[in-house]
């Protein structure tokens, strides 16, 4: 039995295939799909699209399928393939995907004549919120013959197995969704997470000696999923877009600490490598070698190489994973990576653990 972990090109996005053996079945779960050109551009096959090619090839499925939560870069890639006939519409055997309307019943909140009826009627584009309606009443009207959308809300402290997999989730927590009674309303939200402006000229003592953190203020990411994944003897920390403060409390509840961190085999650093989503305290409460970056460096400036330096700090021989790999070049001088302790490496798509 192994674990097949594929960190996909998802330009500023994520898309991750994870895939294990079960009762000499191979299941696959997908963890958001990018933003729409992850699956195609124009008529070309991109990453998302080959990797759903390559398990229909193959006779398997989608046999769970999870959205972190409804920005663009989540969710854009995941609308394209329930759009074309014989991807995700047909392969999809379950979805976890917190809804605003999921949202609304958990808090008792009724739609009514809200804003949210008249979002959902009213509004095109490329929106976040659009798009997560759109996928909601997909699933709902896929619901009616073929039921694959049944799961409750899913919030920080829930548990679950799937195929021999188990999933504790530290993120999002019931502050955290309640804010979303707004959001999924009037969207109003705005993230404050990263500038524009790369810091990669800064060398890693630099960005260490004047670090000062301040935290993601954007409802949408705090929103997201985020968990431990856990088959067999091996584990991985998803991050998706979290908040750390949220990720900390959670492992906090779970017995970690500094005298006794979580060990995990890889992290999914949260939000792309931005400089908001991750800090010294939720650091300093894991003991892991392999750290992943989802980015392709050409949206908001992420990853921050503050990030990275945070990451290296706390763990200074630490294997730094890209999955575009020519950005290494671009964070790291030659003089930083000659006399590196740390190794900055190519995720190739395909991590084996």
């Amino acid at each position: 039995m192994d674990l097949e972990f594929r960190v996909l090109q998802a330009e500023h996005g994520d898309a991750i295939v994870i895939s294990v053996d079960f009762e000499g079945a191979r299941k696959n779960i997908l963890i958001d799909g990018g933003p729409a050109k992850t699956f195609e551009f124009r008529t070309t096959p991109r990453p998302l699209k080959l990797c759903l090619n390559e398990i229909k090839s193959k006779s398997e499925f989608v046999d769970l399928l999870i959205l972190t939560h409804v920005d663009d870069d989540h969710i854009g890639g995941l609308l394209v393939g329930f759009n074309k006939p014989g991807y995700l519409s047909d392969l999809t055997k379950e979805v976890w995907f917190n809804s605003g309307k999921l949202v609304f019943n958990h808090f008792n909140q009724p739609l009514g004549d809200s804003n949210y009826v008249i979002l959902k009627n009213n509004v095109g584009g490329n929106t976040s919120i659009a798009q997560g309606v759109k996928l909601e009443n997909y699933l709902e009207e896929k619901n009616t013959t073929s039921p694959i959308w049944t799961h409750p809300l899913i919030k920080a402290g829930d548990e679950f197995e799937r195929f021999g997999c188990k999933f504790k989730f530290l993120s999002p927590s019931l502050e955290k969704l309640e804010k979303l009674l707004v959001v999924w309303e009037k969207k109003k939200a705005v993230s404050n997470t990263s500038g524009a402006n790369k810091d990669y000229s800064n060398s890693l003592e630099e960005l260490i000696l004047v670090d000062e953190f301040k935290e993601d203020n954007s409802i949408h990411n705090g929103s997201s999923l985020a968990f431990i994944f856990e088959y067999l003897d091996k584990s991985l920390l998803l991050l998706g877009d979290a908040h750390p403060s949220v990720i900390v409390a959670n492992l906090r509840l779970l017995g970690y600490s500094v005298n006794k961190p979580l060990k995990i085999d890889y992290v999914k650093v949260s939000h792309h490598g931005s400089k908001a989503n991750t800090n010294d305290e939720l650091l300093s409460l894991l003991d892991c070698n392999n750290f992943i970056i989802s980015a392709n460096g050409r949206h908001h400036g992420l990853p921050n190489k503050k990030t990275l330096a945070r990451i290296l700090n706390n763990f200074p021989s630490a294997n730094l994973y890209f999955n575009y790999p020519d950005l290494i070049g671009e964070i790291f001088s030659s003089e930083e990576l000659k006399r590196a302790n740390f190794k900055a490496l190519h995720c190739k798509d395909i991590i084996l653990v």
